[in-house]
């Protein structure tokens, strides 16, 4: 596919709308011509990119497929689940069945992922907070160590490493932050995520960007430590960027991708939901120059409705030529 770095996007939206009597009825429809257009702007080729769940690498309890109502298959018979601990901090269980890893070698998906590059692949997810690195080709632990919830092999990785460079799309990721990756005194080390970077470097392969952790303002959710807040966070973002700038200073740094943080969200999850603009305060020396953007699909009643995202500006944290920040959220949800 042709880089597509110095085109311009264009959308045409065709609505219809019922005038009645307007005066505008009677008008003759216009006619747009993209090519004569004004250029007001570029995106990166690879601005148009993809996620794939951590899980979905390692198997486990994922969410359960939604039904022709809408509603989740809830009364569905589960299948046997040899990870049922891999069910998020505070959630409805039976909201999650368990599901293999997935195939990458597959030729057909690695066909449909090509076309779609080049693109970032972003591999992280709510269960990549809490997975352990087997850094070994052993057979891996049949439980999980203590302090996680989930195992992430070597020739698991390898395989994500081999898509990615297959598809021509370049790798995203977050590391492990629960219980087991602390020192005595709770403060986060980066043991684990130095495993995953070394092994990654000695299979060829490369990770162009990292956030510290996936979705901070569901810390407790998402597996942190009890008690878990911003300043926290700010503490732990700030050991975690001195150890990637020294160990892989081309990796770009990415600032937290936060959700929940208003509507209906704040209803379900309550009041333990962290603020973007606190998390901001905190790490603010810490946070990188880029955008983590995300974009899921809802579904209700059979279809499916696109998040929306946000960037949201808030001086004094922003500056314009060196931070930028984003959160996104569903529906009735705001950003900050």
């Amino acid at each position: 596919m042709s880089k597509r770095r110095n085109r311009h996007l264009v959308f045409i939206v065709s609505v219809t709308v019922a005038l009645g009597d307007s005066a505008f009825a009677d008008e003759p429809p216009s006619m747009i011509t993209p090519a004569k257009m004004p250029h007001i702007g570029e995106v990166d080729e690879r601005y148009q990119s993809f996620n794939i769940e951590m899980l979905e690498v390692t198997g486990g309890s994922f969410w359960k497929p939604y039904g022709r109502d809408g509603e989740t298959a809830a009364r569905a018979t589960p299948a046997a689940n040899p990870a049922n601990s891999s069910v998020p901090a505070g959630m409805d269980s039976s909201m999650y069945q368990y599901r293999p890893p997935i195939d990458l070698t597959n030729p057909r998906l690695r066909k449909l992922a090509a076309a779609l590059g080049p693109a970032y692949m972003r591999v992280s997810g709510t269960w990549a907070n809490t997975t352990y690195f087997h850094d070994s080709d052993e057979p891996a632990p049949k439980t999980s160590p203590k302090g996680f919830s989930g195992v992430l092999t070597r020739q698991q990785w390898k395989g994500v490493v081999d898509f990615s460079r297959t598809v021509d799309a370049e790798l995203v990721t977050s590391f492990a932050i629960s219980p087991g990756t602390r020192d005595r005194a709770g403060v986060w080390t980066s043991a684990e995520a130095e495993k995953v970077l070394m092994y990654t470097k000695s299979i060829g392969g490369k990770i162009a960007a990292a956030e510290y952790m996936n979705e901070p303002t569901l810390a407790r959710m998402g597996g942190a430590p009890v008690g878990y807040d911003a300043r926290t966070y700010g503490r732990d973002l700030a050991v975690f960027h001195s150890f990637m700038k020294k160990t892989v200073p081309d990796t770009i740094i990415l600032g937290p991708g936060s959700v929940g943080e208003g509507g209906k969200a704040k209803l379900l999850l309550g009041e333990g939901v962290l603020k973007s603009a606190d998390l901001l305060n905190e790490g603010s020396d810490q946070i990188g120059v880029k955008i983590s953007f995300k974009d899921r699909h809802q579904r209700r009643n059979g279809s499916s409705n696109p998040l929306c995202r946000y960037v949201s500006p808030a001086p004094p944290l922003y500056n314009e030529n060196e931070r930028h920040y984003v959160t996104h959220s569903v529906d009735e949800m705001v950003s900050i």
